[in-house]
Parts: structure tokens; sequence; C-alpha cells
């Protein structure tokens, strides 16, 4: 008896500390996708009997203005032990199914009811962990839309995430295997994306609910692009990869990285690609002011609002409210200067570039430079002016440039007579082909085969 009233005991007690902790949880699961959306999409939910009703609401007023005003019901399955979506131990289970049409105003519905020849369902499922952790999936059916010059078709996407609902970490994936558009009208075009993947990764928990730390890749398996009109007959198959990543290095700085890959897959595409095969770029901004960077997102997002309000404005023919956004609009873009001063930082920041292009042989264009620029001020812009008065005092470093002759020529047959003419100087050499340049930059000159040029003389040795 008494080893049973101990069981009950503890029962109890766990189940009193897990509704304690659990009492907020749809809180911070609308945090998190408030957060997740960066001030574009707006969400709420209250309470209902059988969970929570939500409601989404856009910040675009464009919009916003098809968004329908009912909610979204969310069932809820209270733990420890939950049955719905599956069975489990957790502390709550979510889930909600319907068709996408759901959120949208009658008006639009029937329109695109008109053009749409699949039932548009989706199913959601989320589950709230023990340990404070977030799980979700949703399944959108496979859409077709159907218009008068025009065919839309996608395969089922998935949407698969999980995050630590206190530390705002964590990753989602959306995958679509196939996405097909046909425009009917004059160009014909014809597009099919096949294994279309996005991931986001959140390493670090926001500031000021910004996803400041984070990494990205998106990729398409084949992508295959299809035009002809009069004029232009164009078969296209390549792969695309985008990939980015914003990581901290120390509590003030912070390095910003971006590249991407595209890829030919037949021989008809490296012959429309002018005999590339691929071609990828890397771009590395290092040393970034987190302050500085943190404060140019805010300011884009004051921009957006600025937007909205000049499109509201305009829709409502309010010409004291469009002129009085327009006036902030340039005290904004003034904003810019302090903030380009903690960003870009004087003998810290670094830029490094690559760019290559595959074909034959291999081209190349790299920079690998330190900031040397001086603070700006004044209005946004003068201090551009001064920006560019600079000239080669912005950056030390070097630079290398790595050139297919018949890549260049294909591209731009009048390139050749710039390089050769470059090449008569001794600014750069040639070799098996390809055309070679290697300088560096240093206290306001460029350096090529140990001569120092400032840009005026670089310009009279060339001519």
């Amino acid at each position: 008896m008494k080893k049973l009233t101990l069981i009950i005991l503890i029962v109890f007690s766990f189940t009193t500390l897990l509704n304690a902790k659990s009492a907020d949880y749809m809180k911070k699961i609308i945090t998190l996708h408030n957060i997740i959306s960066s001030g574009s999409m707006e969400y709420n939910a209250t309470k209902d009997k059988d969970g929570y009703k939500l409601y989404i609401k856009s910040n675009d007023p464009l919009f916003n203005k098809y968004l329908s005003s009912k909610p979204i019901n969310i069932d809820v399955d209270e733990g420890p032990i939950v049955i719905k979506p599956k069975f489990t131990l957790a502390t709550a289970g979510l889930s909600a199914k319907g068709s996408i049409l759901d959120i949208f105003k009658p008006t639009l519905v029937k329109n695109l009811e008109k053009s749409l020849k699949s039932k548009a369902k989706y199913s959601y499922e989320g589950l709230v962990t023990f340990g404070g952790e977030l799980e979700e999936q949703l399944r959108i059916d496979p859409i077709k839309l159907e218009g008068k010059d025009f065919t839309l078709e996608s395969s089922k996407l998935i949407s698969s995430s999980k995050f630590d609902l206190d530390t705002i970490t964590g990753e989602n994936s959306i995958k679509v295997d196939n996405l097909h558009y046909t425009q009917k009208d004059t160009p014909l075009i014809d597009t099919n994306l096949k294994a279309i993947s996005t991931k986001v990764i959140v390493t670090q928990e926001p500031i000021d609910n910004i996803m400041l730390f984070s990494k990205f890749n998106f990729s398409v398996d084949r992508v295959h692009l299809n035009i002809k009109d009069r004029q232009l007959n164009q078969d296209l198959n390549f792969k695309i990869v985008l990939n980015g990543e914003t990581k901290r290095i120390d509590s003030k700085l912070l390095n910003l990285a971006f590249g991407y890959k595209i890829e030919a897959l037949d021989e008809k595409t490296i012959a429309s690609f002018k005999g590339i095969k691929s071609s990828s770029f890397e771009l590395n901004l290092n040393n970034l002011g987190i302050d500085g960077f943190l404060k140019l997102i805010k300011l884009q997002k004051e921009y957006q609002k600025l937007n909205n309000s000049i499109l509201k404005a305009s829709n409502n023919s309010n010409d004291v409210a469009m002129q009085k956004a327009i006036l902030k609009t340039q005290e904004l873009a003034n904003n810019f200067v302090p903030i380009w001063n903690k960003l870009i930082l004087k003998d810290k920041t670094k830029l490094k570039l690559n760019l290559e292009l595959n074909g034959q042989k291999r081209s190349f264009i790299k920079l690998d430079l330190l900031y040397k620029g001086k603070p700006l001020s004044g209005d946004v812009n003068s201090a551009f002016i001064s920006l560019a008065a600079q000239e080669l005092n912005l950056f030390n470093g070097d630079i290398e440039i790595l050139l297919d002759s018949t890549i260049a020529s294909t591209i731009n047959p009048f390139a050749i007579i710039g390089l050769e003419m470059a090449k008569s100087k001794g600014f750069i050499t040639m070799e098996n082909g390809l055309y070679h340049l290697k300088a560096k930059l240093e206290n306001g000159k460029i350096i090529i085969n140990g001569k120092s040029y400032t840009i005026v003389e670089l310009g009279k040795a060339m001519f």
C-alpha cells in the first residue's frame, strides 16, 4: 500500500511539474514562428475547448487583404501520454488539417477554384517534448493550377523542423520532388524543377528577435528550361546549389559567407553557356561588426514598413500620408552612414572573393582584401561620394585573374582587344591560351610586376 501511495505521489508530482513547465508552450510556439517569419507574418493563438485557434496576419498590405480572418483550428492532446499525432510520452501533441484555401478570403478562393485542379489539402503534426523541443511536420498535397495561359503543377511539399523553444535554435527543411510551370503564350516557356531542397539551421539564440547566426542551403538537382519564340530557342538542363552562413567570431564580430554553383548537365547546355561546364562563386566578408549588422537588418525592416505605408496610402489616395512616408525614407537612408561605420571596420573587415568558370580550361577571379577606408560622415549621398573618392585607398590586398581566351572571346569578342592591349603593356601575361594578372593593392596604389601605379598613372600607362 505504501509503494502504491509513493507511486501515485511521484506521478502526481511529475504531472504537476509538467503542467507548470508546459503551461506556456503555445506562447513559445507563437514566439518561435513570429521570429522565423522575420516580421513578414504575425501569428496569434487563443485557447479553445479542443486546443487553440491560430490567427495569421501578413504585414504586407497587398497580401494581407487576401487573408481570411477565420482562424485555423489546432487540436491539442495534452501529455504526459499523447495519442495524437502519435502514441508517445510528451508535453503535448498538436495536429491540424484542411485546405490551404481556408486561409484566404472567399472572393480570392472563388477565383482560385476556377484554376485549381486539385484539392490542395494540408496536414500538420507537432510534438512538444519534455525537453522543451518542438518537432513539426507540414505536408501539402500535390497542387495543379491551370489558367488560360499557364499551368503550374507541384508534387507534395514536406516541411520538417525541430527547434528548442527556449533558445530558438534548431533546423527546418523543405522538400519538393517536382515543380512544373508552363507558359502557353509567346514566348513559350516550359520549366521543370526536380528535387528541390531547402535547409536552414539556426546555430545560436536570436538577438533582438533576429536569427542572426544561421546557415542555409538551397539546391535543385535538375532545372529544365525550355524557351521558344521567333528569335529564341533555348533548351537548358543544369543543377544549382546556393549556400550561406553567418557565424559569430567573438562578442563583437561575425563572418558572413555566401556562394553558389551552377553545373550544366548536357552538351547542349554547355554550348548555350558559351562552353562553360560549371561556374561557382564564393564571397566571404570576415570580421563584420555585429552591432552594425543588427542595425542594418533593423533598417531594412523599417524600409519594408515604410514601403507598406506608402502602398497603403496609395491605395487610399492619402497624399499626406504618402509624403510623410517618402520624407521618412530619406531620413532612414541617412541612418545608413553610421551603420556602415559600425559594420565595415577599418583594418579588420576582410573581403575574400572567388569566382570560377570551368570549361576546357579553368578561369577565375580571386580577391583577398583588407578594408582601409576612412569612416563616413554626412548624409548618404555625400558619404558615398567621399567613399568613391578614396579609390585605391579603400583596400590593401591581393588580386589574381586567370582567364581562358576562348571563353573571353565567346562571351565578348571585343574583350580580346583590351586583353591584348594590357598584355602588350606588360600588365598581364599569356600562356597556354590563358591570360594571367597578378596584382597587389597597397597604400593607395596598385602594384603590378613590381611597379606601383595610382588610378591616373595606370590609365596613362594603359593608353
